[in-house]
């Protein structure tokens, strides 16, 4: 008596459920990103707009991670403003302290930090979900 199991149905709808779960982690953090992005480009400070300009947004999906980043650059003459706006201890300019900042978050340093840590387990939440989703 002999046994023969295919089992290329049940391998390619792994195949394609991984894929699935993959696709969905990474159209959550794609969307983590873009929140993250919203909340810090609308908290950083604004004298010319230049700063809020300059922020950009990247997903990566690799075997083992999904990195989401979110940057801002802003360098004039060597002077790298984006940095400086974000680590410095500094009194805001007008325009800055009249921006009002966004979700509770106010116009200030640390505009990435902030919104990263305070909304990190919304973050790690809405991925766990869109990949149970998938499940």
């Amino acid at each position: 008596m002999s046994f023969t199991l295919d089992a290329g149905d049940f391998l390619s709808l792994l195949d394609s459920r991984e894929v699935a779960v993959e696709q969905a982690a990474k159209t959550a953090m794609h969307d983590n990103t873009d929140d993250l992005a919203r909340l810090a480009q609308n908290i950083a400070p604004i004298d010319k707009a230049t700063l809020r300009r300059g922020m950009k947004k990247k997903v990566t999906l690799k075997r083992d991670s999904l990195i989401g980043e979110v940057s801002f650059r802003a360098v004039d003459k060597g002077f790298n403003y984006a940095l400086w706006t974000h680590e410095a201890e500094y009194n805001l300019g007008p325009v800055s302290a009249g921006a009002g900042g966004i979700s509770g978050y106010p116009v200030g340093n640390k505009y990435l930090e902030r919104p990263l840590k305070g909304e990190s387990q919304k973050y790690i939440n809405h991925v766990a979900d869109a990949v149970r989703r998938e499940l």
